[in-house]
């Protein structure tokens, strides 16, 4: 062919003959040289001068990176630390809004198992963009500190809600390492034991074989989840999970591997049952909340139990598996009214 023409290769299939020069054009680096304050409102459930309390929403993700440089809740807590707190701007924010912190000052956030994020001022553990719940904010380096020992040593309880495709089973415990997805690199899984079945009866030798060398996606980290379901209505399910651990997707792949996933999963769901519920109700999400968080507080030690009602949607599909379930667990299906103790 002549020597001068070229051919954009967009199909991973396409075979390469011998002499042939590729040229790579690699992305220019787009990310912002600081943190944008955006007014976005929050659902605040509890303040002082040294942590923040919210009830995020479904679609927000937690902190910048990549693909997510604005909206997010560190965006929004910049803004209204900023601006509108009764209790103080913190340690990281200024008056203009402006993030005042370096990556030094904080270790790994509960959640994150040791990847590099970048733009996280007092993130101590974080929801995925779908999921909708409690989520706690240090505003100070001390109470940041503290939060991330807590978190670090289980010393804070979490409890969740999830919608379920079938019914995973009362008081279920969990206990199976998960780690980062050999093949899909942004998908975690149970990662599997070489010595057993694992739960869908698959045996070692029919597994595919890694012959690369023990990395994390082989061998994983411990995970830990409590499951209990409150209501099974035949098909759909609305438990209670209780995690130990903290690891990416923890519950959304525990329940997954239970092979009972959770509702709206676009990852490790059922395509099937996801697009039913698109179809049905207009959801396009995991429906899984972060309901319950007791801990105590970094600074003064009081004991805090703080408590979110579910969002709309899930309210919804809720009170269809669970009718129950508005006079039983009151406080998950009352929009609008969080509550906290200490």
């Amino acid at each position: 062919s002549d020597s001068t023409s070229s051919v954009l290769l967009d199909r991973k299939s396409h075979k390469v003959e011998a002499g042939t020069v590729l040229q790579v054009v690699v992305p220019m680096d787009n990310t912002p040289s600081e943190i944008v304050a955006e007014n976005i409102p929050l659902n605040i459930l509890y303040e002082d001068e040294h942590m923040i309390v919210i009830n995020k929403k479904a679609g927000m993700v937690v902190h910048p990176a990549a693909g997510n440089w604005d909206g997010t809740v560190v965006n929004a807590l910049a803004y209204y630390l900023a601006n509108n707190s009764p209790h103080g701007s913190g340690d990281f924010v200024d008056s203009s809004g402006k993030i005042t912190f370096h990556e030094s000052e904080q270790s790994d956030p509960a959640g994150t198992d040791g990847e590099k994020i970048s733009f996280r001022p007092g993130i101590v553990h974080r929801l995925d963009k779908g999921t909708t719940g409690i989520l706690i904010v240090a505003k100070t380096k001390q109470a940041l500190s503290n939060l991330s020992t807590d978190f670090a040593a289980r010393n804070v309880k979490k409890t969740y809600l999830a919608v379920t495709v079938g019914n995973p089973g009362k008081r279920v415990v969990i206990d199976k390492p998960i780690g980062r997805h050999p093949v899909h690199r942004q998908r975690m899984r149970v990662v599997p034991d070489p010595h057993r079945k694992d739960s869908s009866g698959t045996s070692p030798k029919d597994r595919i074989k890694d012959l690369s060398s023990p990395t994390l996606s082989k061998t994983g980290r411990r995970a830990l989840s409590y499951v209990d379901t409150l209501s099974f209505d035949g098909k759909l399910s609305l438990v209670q999970v209780r995690i130990e651990t903290g690891r990416t997707h923890q519950i959304r792949v525990h329940l997954q591997d239970r092979r009972t996933p959770i509702y709206g999963d676009e990852v490790y769901g059922i395509a099937d049952w996801n697009k039913r519920l698109a179809k049905t109700h207009g959801i396009e999400r995991p429906l899984l909340h972060a309901f319950r968080l007791e801990m105590n507080h970094p600074i003064t030690g009081d004991h805090m139990v703080f408590e979110a009602p579910m969002a709309e949607d899930m309210i919804e599909i809720g009170k269809i598996i669970w009718p129950e379930g508005v006079d039983q667990l009151p406080r998950a299906f009352a929009a609008g009214k969080e509550t906290n103790e200490s």
